[in-house]
């Protein structure tokens, strides 16, 4: 999957979304991710909440004390939580003001991808964490 074509198919502005999680790591190359993972604005939540196919995920719900919509592979929030201490909230904002662009999509920057892996530090994020570090090792330029 093209991660990159696929970001056009949510049919939102570029300036509405940050592509993040697994999805930057298949865009980078560092590994493939068979999901799409986004933040998206408010309004882009709220328009995409509307749409035909979209649907709430009350799992992601109840486990994480927030709201995510689905569509097929689309995994979608309108942010990004910590859980340390008393937890804090990256805000599509604040995520949009560090994005980087690739091929005139906003995507999470590797380095703050790998702090959240290291700081989920479930056995999976901790070997993307590992896939990242030797990421920046081979391309230190």
């Amino acid at each position: 999957m093209d991660h990159l074509e696929k970001a056009h198919e949510l049919n939102l502005s570029l300036e509405d979304f940050v592509v993040v999680g697994g999805s930057v790591l298949d865009i980078y190359g560092i590994r493939k991710s068979s999901d799409f993972d986004v933040v998206v604005c408010g309004s882009a939540f709220e328009e995409l909440k509307s749409r035909e196919g979209w649907e709430v995920d009350h799992d992601f719900s109840k486990k994480w004390r927030r709201e995510r919509i689905v569509n097929g592979i689309f995994e979608v929030s309108n942010d990004l939580i910590f859980e340390w201490g008393h937890g804090y909230t990256f805000t599509f904002e604040m995520l949009k003001s560090i994005a980087h662009k690739v091929d005139g999509v906003m995507v999470q920057p590797l380095v703050f991808l790998l702090l959240c892996k290291v700081h989920i530090g479930r056995e999976k994020d901790l070997n993307d964490a590992q896939l990242i570090e030797e990421y920046f090792k081979q391309h230190k330029n």
